[in-house]
């Protein structure tokens, strides 16, 4: 198991654990600033939205903004909570949180994300190709 991952479900199938040591090492890529192979985990036709950005990403735009984001942002202590995987032949459909401690030249932060992301697997590991994530307010509980 990751460091970035205290717990996960015992019963998942070996193809579920697939999916999830592609985002470990996914976010270990972007927590350690290689960015180069943090996009080789992001399909080429990706689309999203997410929390930084009031219009759709894509990869182009990841790779922009993750290099910018990587200079000016350290993770001080990381934690992926998985919620559910569920796999239809080559398609993975992600839902997870991250919490995160981070500290830029603002100061430091604590940071809740919820993501449902979809995944494809691909010949080397499974690649993003949709995602949406939101910031969690602290206050909302359940």
């Amino acid at each position: 198991m990751s460091d970035l991952t205290s717990n996960k479900p015992s019963d998942w199938t070996d193809e579920q654990n697939s999916v999830w040591d592609s985002i470990e090492k996914h976010w270990e890529h972007l927590i350690s600033k290689r960015v180069d192979e943090f996009i080789k985990y992001i399909h080429p036709d990706f689309l999203g939205f997410g929390h930084e950005s009031p219009i759709n990403i894509d990869r182009p735009w990841l790779e922009k903004w993750v290099g910018f984001w990587t200079k000016s942002t350290e993770i001080i202590i990381c934690e992926l909570r998985p919620i559910a995987i569920e796999i239809h032949d080559d398609i993975a459909i992600v839902q997870y949180f991250i919490f995160t401690i981070e500290k830029n030249v603002e100061g430091g932060k604590r940071v809740i994300r919820r993501y449902t992301m979809t995944w494809k697997k691909n010949e080397a590991h499974w690649v993003v190709i949709g995602s949406h994530n939101n910031l969690v307010d602290e206050t909302i509980r359940g």
